[in-house]
């Protein structure tokens, strides 16, 4: 059996903990895309204090209002009640209830499915808690139907919550808590297909990761192998859109025409399939950092859907079939250059925490690629009010001496178009390995290799 891991998520805790401190009715939402630790961080923070939690379910409301009954029961003692409306419910809790008490409804979106129930959270909202010392705490993994009910103008809940919590994916330097004695470059290739997502981690042990990569996208019977469809399915009314749109961009089209041509759709209507992609977290829209552009391009954010979509979806029938030579072969041949996209995810990572480090000879403001005209730079960090700038390429490679003394020559010239003239320059690679990384190192020239990522 898997154990689980509760990691970071220490900023949540503190204010959960804040918020709990505080005197009268609370409101709280857990947001966040599905397995990223949801109910961990709740439960987590629920061990020692007197809470009321359910899991609601994707049926009708009135079976997860017979779960909240149950759990009414069980907490105070007395015979399951048998409330028809949650406004009966709460109006019970509020009145039971001495000092502080939490009640936590996991999956709450399952019940945002039903308008009546929404305008009669409202009630609940507006009318029954307010004189409680409450603390309600909801958490929601469909983002779509949670953003429609608390932050958009028009819905009865709008502006109703005290704070929200929006979890992210764990940052790539977790991955060393996570697991003991992992190394720099098994970690790297763990986080180029789970994304820091912790259900995911589960499924690992950090050992043989090639084989359990293996083990766990190209066997028809494993949890990650129908993980992306289920998820698509869950959350899209046109899953067959969305799958469409996120294959092209496995195949290289990161351009709106480009996307829309590979998936038949009309231009003005793919920019809303991307966009809500981009709210989710799959996707991420990139502008050239130090020049004007208005053209964007679309790239993985999330990098299990990255992996997924090239190495998965082109085999998915032949692996479902029991026939996953094909699919295991194309991932031996590719999965280093793959590695070499998801080692710069990791590599603005590292650079974005010593920059909040003070480790840098400057202080950035700004990060992202360049690109003009067939030039491109990965990693261009700047700060505008002081004139400074850092060039980085980042190559998933051993690289050689003379090889790294030719990058930095190379990255200087490419420097000279994005046209900071009068700037103060630093240029740096982050790589795999990199030989003689002590005698290049220093002066305008900055070097660091995986070993340094987990320092």
């Amino acid at each position: 059996m898997k154990i689980r891991k509760f990691v970071n998520r220490k900023e949540e805790l503190r204010t959960l903990d804040e918020l709990y401190s505080s005197e009268g009715f609370t409101l709280v939402l857990v947001t966040g895309r599905r397995r990223i630790g949801k109910s961990r961080l709740v439960r987590e923070f629920l061990s020692d204090k007197d809470s009321i939690a359910v899991q609601f379910e994707k049926r009708v409301w009135e079976y997860n209002l017979e779960k909240l009954n149950r759990a009414i029961g069980e907490h105070f003692g007395i015979p399951k009640p048998n409330f028809s409306t949650f406004s009966d419910a709460f109006r019970f809790i509020a009145s039971q209830s001495r000092g502080r008490l939490i009640v936590f409804l996991d999956e709450f979106s399952y019940l945002l499915r039903y308008s009546k129930v929404e305008a009669e959270f409202q009630s609940i909202v507006d009318e029954i808690l307010p004189e409680s010392n409450l603390m309600l705490i909801l958490s929601a993994s469909s983002v779509g139907l949670l953003k429609k009910s608390f932050f958009e103008y028009s819905s009865p809940l709008y502006g109703r919550s005290d704070a929200t919590l929006n979890l992210q994916p764990l940052k790539f330097r977790h991955l060393f808590e996570w697991f003991e004695g992992l190394s720099p470059e098994n970690a790297v290739k763990l986080y180029a297909v789970t994304s820091g997502v912790p259900r995911y981690l589960e499924m690992f042990k950090g050992r043989n990761v090639e084989r359990e990569i293996t083990e766990n996208f190209f066997n028809p019977n494993a949890f990650l192998f129908r993980e992306a469809k289920e998820l698509l399915e869950e959350e899209f009314r046109e899953p067959e859109t969305y799958y469409t749109i996120l294959e092209a961009l496995a195949r290289g089209k990161t351009r709106v025409n480009e996307i829309a041509q590979y998936s038949y759709i009309e231009p003005k209507n793919t920019a809303r399939y991307l966009r809500i992609l981009e709210e989710l977290g799959i996707l991420k829209r990139e502008l050239p950092v130090g020049r004007k552009a208005k053209r964007g391009v679309y790239r993985f954010r999330d990098l299990y859907f990255a992996f997924w979509f090239r190495f998965v979806a082109p085999y998915f029938e032949e692996i479902e079939s029991g026939f996953p030579e094909g699919a295991i072969e194309d991932f031996r041949m590719d999965f280093n250059r793959y590695l070499g996209f998801a080692f710069e995810d990791i590599a603005r990572q590292f650079l974005i925490e010593l920059n909040g480090a003070e480790k840098l000879p400057l202080h950035f403001t700004r990060i992202g690629r360049w690109w003009y005209r067939g030039e491109e730079i990965d990693l261009v960090a700047l700060n505008e009010r002081e004139r400074k700038a850092l060039f980085v390429e980042v190559k998933w490679k051993n690289l050689k001496e003379r090889e790294a003394r030719g990058i930095l020559r190379g990255l200087e010239k490419k420097a000279e178009l994005v046209g900071l003239d009068g700037w103060e320059k630093w240029y740096g690679v982050i790589a795999k390995d990199v030989e003689g990384k002590e005698r290049i190192n220093g002066g305008v020239f900055l070097l660091w290799d995986v070993n340094d990522l987990k320092a």
